[in-house]
């Protein structure tokens, strides 16, 4: 499953949680097209809580949704809890403009004021 926030200090919090499905991406497009409307780069939250990652349609998904929103990302500030998330952040670096980068879960305060940080 995929859920948005915006929080109050505008920053976007995408969760995604167990087996992510085509229908998850067809939900979660649309609204993350409203959230960034008003244009600029997006700092981004991702927060991966038991995340168990994609059914075989949604990995096609998600490389539509990166290619097409690459150039709406500002900072990717990646939270979990698995020596594989932070290794998978590592490997999609190169792949990315933005600026990611991965934070254990009970660093998500650093995360936050790593986003909120102007870009040099």
């Amino acid at each position: 499953m995929l859920t948005l926030q915006r929080t109050d200090d505008d920053i976007i919090r995408l969760t995604a949680s167990g087996k992510l499905t085509k229908a998850d991406y067809d939900r979660f497009v649309p609204e993350f097209e409203r959230m960034t409307a008003t244009g600029g780069p997006v700092r981004l939250l991702i927060e991966l809580e038991n995340f168990a990652g994609w059914e075989l349609p949604a990995i096609w998904e998600d490389l539509k949704f990166d290619v097409r929103h690459q150039d709406d990302l500002g900072r990717v500030a990646i939270v979990g809890d698995k020596a594989w998330q932070a290794w998978g952040t590592r490997l999609s670096k190169p792949f990315f403009k933005a600026d990611m980068r991965y934070f254990e879960r009970d660093h998500e305060a650093k995360a936050k004021t790593w986003l909120l940080q102007e870009e040099s």
